[in-house]
């Protein structure tokens, strides 16, 4: 799923001709949905097992909303919609990262099923908590259908007319991460005027320390002349990463473990960036294989690529200082994290 991604992605920003872009643009399409469902049932079999610790912290609200906005600004545009984003200087406390997966459901669904309008990401002060919202200006639920749309595989009838757009799995997420945050989920809509979701989160009254807004949307640049070395044992990656990012004009060299990439390095090759895999042949790891390069070559710019979404393996990454994409990869998250690699 991975190589084909990102093969797709090269071919995507290649003149082709007119018939075989649409081609493409359907099996890219095609491969989103598959990965998403693959993503979706992972994440619905780790939450019912009960395999997802929050890690909570302090940070700033526009830091989250203004990660959210450049995300969803462009999706929203392209579905001809209007993306408000009303944000302030507060902090909360949550896990960051499950927080930003409930409220992209949400902004997922709420672009998704809005055909015309616009769609709000906004919050409410209650006290010492802070509710989060969105809404949108979509079909609206009925009031017998408010507690089914958190049931999994579970879709309204309006809502699944024409291409298909989705399982049933986001709102089902949403609930059960909600619950391991323990924040109030709930919903309000209207049958023709659209739907309100909101996350009602603590608020930190004395904030000290916390995590600076603009952290989470690193800038996109040319990796023209960038050196990258790209470390993985499935051949297909190799092939399909080589493709990709010498199309982004940077000047690859492939290795498929720690061995060949010392080998590469001894011949007075030095990268700009490392891109490992984790789970590499015979037990070996990429954090081994970056921290050997390093030790020869000094402290370079890496980052992880796996298929590892345990926590366990998201704590480990951590400690070693090591930025991280899940497989298979979003392309335009890759560009953006080596520019932001390189940039660094």
């Amino acid at each position: 799923m991975n190589a084909a991604r990102l093969l797709v992605a090269a071919l995507l920003e290649r003149d082709i001709g007119p018939q075989e872009n649409h081609l493409v643009g359907r099996v890219h399409m095609a491969l989103e949905g598959a990965e998403q469902l693959l993503t979706d049932l992972l994440d619905i079999a780790r939450l019912d097992q009960n395999g997802v610790q929050p890690d909570p912290m302090d940070f700033s609200l526009n830091c989250l909303f203004e990660t959210l906005q450049a995300e969803f600004q462009p999706l929203a545009a392209e579905a001809g919609l209007q993306l408000r984003v009303r944000s302030a200087d507060l902090v909360i406390h949550s896990d960051m990262r499950l927080l930003l997966r409930v409220l992209r459901n949400l902004l997922t669904n709420a672009v998704r099923y809005t055909t015309e309008g616009r769609v709000l990401l906004g919050y409410r002060r209650e006290g010492d908590q802070l509710c989060l919202q969105v809404w949108d200006s979509g079909d609206g639920i009925p009031a017998n259908r408010l507690e089914d749309i958190f049931q999994a595989f579970q879709q309204l009838e309006c809502h699944s007319q024409g291409e298909r757009k989705g399982v049933g799995l986001g709102l089902a997420i949403v609930e059960r991460i909600a619950g391991v945050l323990q924040h109030p989920i709930n919903v309000s809509s209207r049958p023709g005027r659209g739907s309100m979701f909101s996350v009602t989160v603590p608020l930190v009254a004395n904030p000290q320390a916390v995590l600076p807004a603009g952290e989470l949307t690193p800038v996109l640049d040319s990796l023209e002349g960038s050196q990258c070395l790209v470390i993985d044992n499935d051949e297909n990656i190799l092939v399909s990463m080589h493709t990709l990012l010498t199309q982004w004009g940077a000047t690859v060299t492939l290795a498929e473990d720690q061995a060949q990439a010392l080998a590469a390095c001894a011949e007075g090759y030095k990268p700009d960036v490392i891109l490992a895999d984790y789970h590499l042949n015979n037990q070996q790891v990429g954090t081994d294989a970056i921290a050997a390069v390093r030790a020869v070559l000094g402290e370079i710019p890496a980052m992880l690529i796996t298929a590892d979404r345990s926590d366990s393996a998201r704590r480990h990454y951590r400690e070693q200082g090591l930025p991280m994409l899940n497989k298979p990869v979003k392309p335009g998250k890759l560009r953006a994290l080596l520019t932001h690699l390189l940039m660094g």
